[in-house]
């Protein structure tokens, strides 16, 4: 991977915080954005050095009928009160907003 995304975030007591977003706790603070900047890359390069990216597969589980919530798509599409009740609740909710 050539690019890393970095956070880079001012706190209160003035130094920068860079974070690298894809390795959470790989993260440094300077007294200037630059340095921080600066820091960061340094020590992800000190990480990746000692490290080794891999990919594994991972298997996606197609969505049917019986996963899930799925099974639960579209049970009130023959209930005649449904569509009721709804108008209810939303009459009600904006009442509350008044």
């Amino acid at each position: 991977m050539d690019n890393w995304n970095i956070l880079l975030e001012i706190r209160d007591d003035g130094l920068t915080t860079a974070t690298v977003l894809e390795v959470p706790d790989c993260q440094i603070s300077d007294e200037t954005k630059q340095g921080a900047v600066e820091k960061i890359q340094q020590l992800l390069q000190k990480r990746l050095a000692q490290a080794e990216i891999i990919q594994i597969p991972a298997p996606i589980q197609p969505v049917t009928s019986e996963s899930g919530l799925m099974k639960f798509a579209g049970i009130f599409q023959d209930d005649p009160d449904f569509m009721e009740i709804m108008k209810e609740i939303r009459a009600e909710r904006d009442l509350d907003n008044i």
